[in-house]
């Protein structure tokens, strides 16, 4: 067996962080399940197109797909978003409201 390629394991990670398996990742992203499919299988480098709609399918940027770790930020904003990035897509749409409150209440 061959060692899976960063993109291949990227995606991996990002479908677990999402609860997706491959066809609801086809589903969302608007990919057809044959190419993912054959991606996995076989290894392959996605193309930028496939990439991008797969970022979107995940509400992050192609820049964060390849680089988790160059933030400007302070150790605290690192830390809210570290712990937004392990939510769930539920838990982060409610964090995301919660915030959208307390701003427009501030």
């Amino acid at each position: 067996m061959f060692e899976e390629n960063f993109c291949i394991k990227r995606i991996r990670e990002l479908m677990e962080k999402n609860g997706y398996n491959t066809y609801r990742l086809a589903k969302q992203s608007g990919i057809s399940l044959s190419t993912l499919s054959s991606m996995f299988e076989h290894n392959t480098e996605p193309r930028i197109e496939t990439l991008e709609k797969i970022c979107s399918a995940c509400n992050i940027s192609v820049a964060q797909f390849f680089e988790r770790s160059s933030r400007d930020l302070s150790a605290e904003q690192n830390r809210m978003l570290d712990i937004y990035d392990s939510l769930s897509r539920k838990g982060r749409d409610m964090a995301l409201s919660y915030l959208l409150f307390l701003a427009e209440n501030e």
